[in-house]
């Protein structure tokens, strides 16, 4: 009896009939369909093209449930960031920009609360590596249990020596796994080489059920803006929506930040951002058009065509 009972607690192979009647709980959504509890992504991109930046809105819109196009609305839930390469100053100045940006009271409070940043400049350590035991130990110690997101900022600020190899990647790889296990998602930042595709082994891509391919775009004449394409350039789940590019631009105004996303070919204007924002607010299309000056049937056309052009054209607030 006593080894029948041991073998029954052991990991065991599902006959079909079984399998398919498992009654399994729906994936959670951390922002839209692609980015769900246990999913791991990598989002690459050349250096200086807008990546942490990007990042940074990523985890923001999940952890305060704020709308990014073209994925959807974070969950409001814990995320941790970790950046291995910025000055504290320079992270602080990025963040305060984005937080300010959001006029929303609980929003504001829950962003306060489920943002953790695990920034070595900060913490003035070290603190360890993704691809070694000892690092891996030293950095979950550092993660609070209702983390439901991990940014990885960047994968060779946090590997030993920056390695790339198949090697590395394999002791990276085994605590993706351990992570998913535990519910956790991985968001992992990396660099382009020379052909515009991620650096390093090619095995890379095995285990991501999502990658997202960042080019540089020229910036604005009218304003000096990080603008940047996406291209989804591996996607496990069925989201045909997200198979177009979509153009990006960031910028500060007035010490105020700035941020535009739409499908390719659909140009927002400082306006159309705006309109979003306060719609999202809840403001009625009278009140839109007092607040920014402008006829309510411009407000309404303009709604109609970005809501006609995108499913989701929603920016954070």
């Amino acid at each position: 009896m006593r080894n029948t009972k041991r073998h029954q607690q052991q990991p065991h192979a599902l006959r079909l009939g079984d399998m398919l009647k498992v009654v399994l709980p729906p994936d959670e959504q951390l922002l839209g369909e692609m980015m769900l509890a246990k999913s791991i992504g990598m989002l690459a991109g050349p250096r200086g093209s807008g990546k942490s930046w990007l990042a940074l809105l990523i985890g923001y819109a999940i952890a305060c449930s704020k709308t990014l196009p073209p994925w959807g609305t974070g969950a409001g839930v814990p995320v941790a960031i970790l950046d291995g390469e910025m000055r504290a100053a320079g992270l602080q100045d990025r963040i305060a920009l984005i937080h300010a940006y959001n006029t929303n009271q609980k929003s504001i409070k829950d962003a306060e609360n489920n943002l953790h940043i695990i920034s070595r400049d900060f913490m003035g350590d070290a603190i360890g590596s993704i691809d070694t035991e000892e690092g891996q130990k030293s950095i979950n110690d550092l993660i609070e249990p209702e983390v439901k997101l991990i940014i990885i900022d960047n994968l060779s600020a946090w590997t030993s020596g920056g390695r790339e190899d198949s090697n590395s990647w394999a002791k990276v790889k085994n605590w993706l796994i351990k992570m998913r296990l535990q519910g956790v998602a991985i968001l992992l930042i990396h660099h382009t080489g020379k052909n515009g595709q991620q650096r390093g082994s090619s095995s890379h891509e095995d285990l991501l059920d999502y990658s997202i391919l960042l080019s540089p775009l020229p910036s604005s004449q009218n304003r000096q803006d990080t603008r940047f394409s996406i291209e989804h350039t591996k996607l496990r789940d069925y989201i045909p929506e997200l198979r177009q590019t979509f153009e990006y631009s960031i910028w500060s105004e007035d010490g105020a930040f700035r941020f535009d996303g739409a499908p390719a070919g659909v140009k927002l204007s400082v306006n159309e951002a705006d309109m979003l924002r306060l719609r999202e607010e809840g403001l009625s299309l009278e009140a839109i058009a007092t607040k920014l000056g402008i006829n309510k049937s411009t407000v309404s056309r303009c709604l109609k065509k970005l809501r006609d052009s995108s499913q989701d054209n929603d920016l954070i607030e």
